[in-house]
C-alpha cells in the first residue's frame, strides 16, 4: 500500500467523501489540445471512471520523474466507459512531456462535486476562459438528472486581441444553450435581472471579479441572496488532496475550509460573510 492511500485511511472517518479515494497507474490513450491550448489527457482508468462524479478531479503526476514534483489538477472532462478525459490547464509542462502509451499516477476522484438542489429546474453555468471545462461535464450531468433547463455563458476576462478562442460549441450537447460572452460588454450587462430570475441555480467558475458580480446581480433581481444558491470554484494549488498540506486553506464563515477535501465548491454567502478581501484566494 502507498503512503497517499495510507494517508486516505486515516483521514477517511473525518472526510466520507474520501473513502473512494485511490491511487491508480493509468495509462495514457491521448495527448491533445481539447480546444486552443487548453490540454486533454485521455487515459484507460475502468476504476476510476466508475467512481468520479461531475465536478471533481485528479492529482496527476509523472512517476518516471521528479519534475514537477507536486501532483497537477486535472479536472474532469468526460467519461466514455473506461476512457476517462481530463482536463489540465493550459501551458501545464505535464502534458507535454508525455505521450500515449506513457504510465501516469492518478490520484482520485478529489473533492466534492457541486450538487443541484432538487427542485432546480433552470440551471446557469458561468464559466471565465480556461476555467469553463469544469462547468462542461457539470452541464450535460444536469441536463441528465431530472431533464433541467441548461444554461452556459463563455466569458473572456482578458484583454481584447489577447484573449483564448472560446469553448467550441460543438463539444456541447445541442440541448445546452451555450452564451460566448464578447469581451467588451460588462459584468452587469451578461447578469441581466432577467437571466437571473430565471435561473434557479447558479455555479461559476472563474475570478473574484466575476463571483462578486454574480452576488450583486442576484441581490439585484432577487433583493437577496439565499445561501446555497450559487456556487464558486476555487481552483487553487492542491498538492496534497488530501487535506495536509494547508495549501488550499480558504476562510469561510464556518470557519478555515480546505479546498481539496471541503470544496472546491464553495456556498458563495459562506465565502463572502467571512472575507471582504477574500480575492486573494482566487484566480
Amino acid at each position: 500500500m502507498t503512503r497517499a492511500e495510507i494517508t486516505a485511511i486515516l483521514i477517511a472517518d473525518q472526510f466520507p467523501s474520501y473513502r473512494t479515494l485511490k491511487q491508480h497507474i493509468c495509462k495514457l490513450l491521448e495527448n491533445r489540445n481539447l480546444w486552443d491550448h487548453v490540454p486533454l489527457l485521455v487515459f484507460e482508468a475502468p476504476e476510476l471512471a466508475r467512481m468520479i462524479q461531475p465536478g471533481q478531479f485528479v492529482l496527476v503526476r509523472d512517476p518516471s520523474t521528479f519534475d514537477p514534483y507536486l501532483r497537477q489538477t486535472a479536472w474532469l472532462y468526460r467519461v466514455e466507459g473506461d476512457r476517462l478525459s481530463l482536463v489540465l490547464s493550459s501551458g501545464n509542462s505535464l502534458s507535454g512531456r508525455v505521450s500515449p502509451g506513457h504510465l501516469l499516477d492518478l490520484l482520485g476522484p478529489v473533492g466534492r462535486t457541486a450538487e443541484f438542489v432538487k427542485s432546480a429546474r433552470h440551471v446557469l453555468l458561468i464559466g471565465e476562459d480556461e476555467q469553463i471545462a469544469p462547468l462542461v461535464a457539470m452541464a450535460h450531468a444536469a441536463l441528465e438528472s431530472l431533464e433541467r433547463s441548461v444554461v452556459l455563458l463563455n466569458r473572456s476576462r482578458q484583454a481584447a486581441g489577447a484573449e483564448t478562442e472560446p469553448l467550441p460549441a460543438y463539444l456541447l450537447s445541442p440541448e445546452i444553450e451555450y452564451r460566448v460572452v464578447p469581451t467588451t460588454q460588462s459584468l452587469p450587462e451578461i447578469l441581466g435581472p432577467d437571466l437571473i430570475a430565471w435561473a434557479d441555480q447558479i455555479v461559476a467558475s472563474g475570478g473574484a471579479e466575476l463571483y462578486a458580480a454574480v452576488g450583486q446581480a442576484v441581490r439585484t433581481a432577487r433583493f437577496r441572496l439565499e445561501p446555497g444558491w450559487v456556487h464558486v470554484l476555487m481552483d487553487l494549488p492542491m498538492p496534497c488532496g488530501v487535506g495536509t498540506c494547508y495549501a488550499c486553506a480558504v476562510g469561510t464563515a464556518h470557519g478555515p475550509k480546505l479546498a481539496c477535501v471541503d470544496g472546491p465548491w464553495f456556498d458563495w454567502v459562506d465565502l463572502e460573510r467571512q472575507n471582504r478581501g477574500w480575492s486573494r484566494w482566487v484566480r
